[in-house]
């Protein structure tokens, strides 16, 4: 689906080390043009690691650098804007005050992004530009984006079209520094201890990572930059800023051994770097150096995109629905078959349930029932039985913990409330507000989850047994029924009877009867 005209449209960043924004003019996926773009250097997430909250004084400087920035935007005639938090509004404690003075006094609202949501803006830009621009690599070789920011570590690890694995740590650069109280910073062993502290906190990822045989690993953002800038490493003239810059793994490690333990102060004495500008990017040069001992690449590269670029780029790009969003839902569903196998579900049961519950979205979709949704049905499906792995009885219960105990990319936090309520309902039981993990959620949760619980139970009944005797469905409506047609040559009594018991809450659910007609085989 195309755009009728260009979107000029503005992006701002609420951040740990830096608030900005930037104003675009978006025509198409590969024709975004910058119109203007500034930032603010801040300290906001020193203040946050160290007391968990943000000052008056703090959200009054917020306040005014995004009055400051609504000005740039009324100068360029922009009407079109998003505003987005991420680490420093996210764990804030009186994060509801925080946003609550925001809009008091500026009139916009925040979207707080989670760190997957965060660091999977970035992989989506950074992917495109890898696939469709950079043609560096064959498909046939594992490449994994690292990207370390002030709160978290992100891992992606992809060969061709596929995701195989991510996960994200709440372990980023200033964070840690944070850990450590002062004159413990100054310390000659601060470097030894914050390298341990480091390798404690990925050693449990080392096995898992070594399996995949990772050729190339890319690193992003501008710390990365700014690494390889003091490396000798520059960006050729009129070069995009995304452009990629190829370093040789052997250089970088020879560059942390030049600095005989890195710290801060050798940082700032050796390059006359800013102490902040230091005390971030001592730890970031750490972890990437042990993530690199850890995987041993043949080769490393360094990318310009930043979550800001990230996530102006997708703004467009979701905005226009340009297919690409839909390979990358197709990515993410990847991912949920891989962490369903981690667990040993029965993954063509699963498949099957996928594949009907979307059939169901799919007609749907004039009953009130988003396209998205039925995104969302894709991943509930694969992990629906997830808790089995740890007991059978009250698999449910466990299936919930387990998906809320897991960073699923390109969804929201809310989102993954609603698959984990999903799992946790598509077997027995009615979403109920005696139920703690219900009741906690949205109005608009609620009906997700309600509407979600019904298609899954539909798709999970036509293959109850979980033998696979249906080989297609049809769906049709007629007389505010929804007859569905199953094709197979054998007998499905317990399919049926599944069916016609779960039919029930459907009706409840969608204000429909919906009937099981058995066809002969396709």
């Amino acid at each position: 689906m195309g755009i009728p005209k260009v979107l000029r449209y503005a992006v701002l960043h609420v951040g740990s080390s830096s608030m900005s924004i930037t104003i675009l003019e978006y025509a198409g996926i590969d024709d975004v043009k910058v119109i203007d773009h500034a930032s603010r250097e801040v300290t906001f997430g020193e203040e946050l690691f160290q007391t968990s909250r943000l000052s008056f004084k703090t959200i009054e400087e917020i306040c005014q650098i995004l009055k400051g920035y609504k000005q740039l935007m009324a100068d360029y005639g922009v009407t079109k804007s998003k505003l987005y938090g991420t680490t420093v509004i996210r764990e804030a404690q009186n994060r509801r005050s925080i946003l609550d003075q925001i809009f008091i006094h500026t009139g916009m609202r925040v979207e707080v992004i989670d760190m997957p949501k965060e660091v999977y803006y970035k992989y989506s830009l950074l992917h495109y530009d890898m696939t469709h621009h950079h043609h560096i690599f064959d498909d046939s070789e594992a490449l994994m984006f690292l990207d370390i920011s002030s709160g978290g570590v992100g891992i992606t690890v992809w060969k061709g079209g596929a995701m195989l694995f991510q996960r994200n740590m709440h372990s980023g650069s200033l964070r840690v520094m944070e850990s450590f109280k002062r004159n413990e910073r100054a310390s000659s062993s601060f470097s030894t201890a914050i390298s341990e502290y480091m390798r404690r906190i990925i050693s449990p990822l080392k096995e898992e990572l070594q399996e995949f045989n990772i050729k190339n690993l890319v690193l992003s953002g501008d710390e990365a930059r700014l690494i390889a800038s003091l490396m000798g490493y520059k960006a050729e003239k009129n070069s995009k800023e995304n452009s990629m810059l190829m370093v040789s793994p052997y250089d970088f490690n020879k560059f942390v051994d030049s600095l005989e333990g890195v710290t801060a102060t050798k940082l700032i004495n050796r390059y006359n770097l800013p102490e902040f500008k230091a005390n971030i990017l001592m730890p970031t040069i750490i972890l990437y150096h042990e993530i690199m001992d850890m995987v041993a690449p043949d080769n490393l590269l360094i990318s310009g995109v930043s979550f800001s670029e990230g996530l102006s780029w997708f703004h467009g790009v979701e905005i226009e629905q340009n297919p690409y969003v839909y390979k990358l839902r197709e990515q993410n569903i990847q991912l949920a078959r891989a962490i369903a196998r981690r667990y040993h579900t029965d993954a063509v049961h699963d498949h099957e349930v996928e594949r009907f519950s979307l059939k169901f979205c799919n007609v749907l979709k004039y009953k009130g029932f988003p396209e998205r949704w039925g995104y969302l049905s894709q991943i509930a499906a694969n992990l629906c039985s997830v808790g089995k792995f740890i007991n059978l009885r009250n698999h449910g219960e466990h299936s919930y913990h387990i998906v809320m105990g897991t960073d699923i990319f390109g969804l929201s936090e809310q989102e993954k409330e609603v698959i984990a309520n999903v799992v946790y309902y598509h077997y027995k039981g009615m979403p109920s507000d005696d139920d703690a993990y219900f009741r906690k959620l949205t109005e608009l949760q609620k009906i997700q989850v309600t509407k979600l619980v019904a298609v899954i139970r539909m798709a999970c009944s036509l293959d109850a047994g979980s033998n696979q005797k249906i080989s297609d469905i049809d769906i049709t409506e007629q007389d505010n029924t929804m007859i569905v047609t199953a094709y197979t040559d054998q007998d499905v009594s317990l399919e049926s009877w599944t069916f016609k018991r779960d039919a029930v809450y459907f009706t409840e659910i969608f204000g429909m009867e919906i009937k099981l007609i058995i066809g002969g085989a396709r």
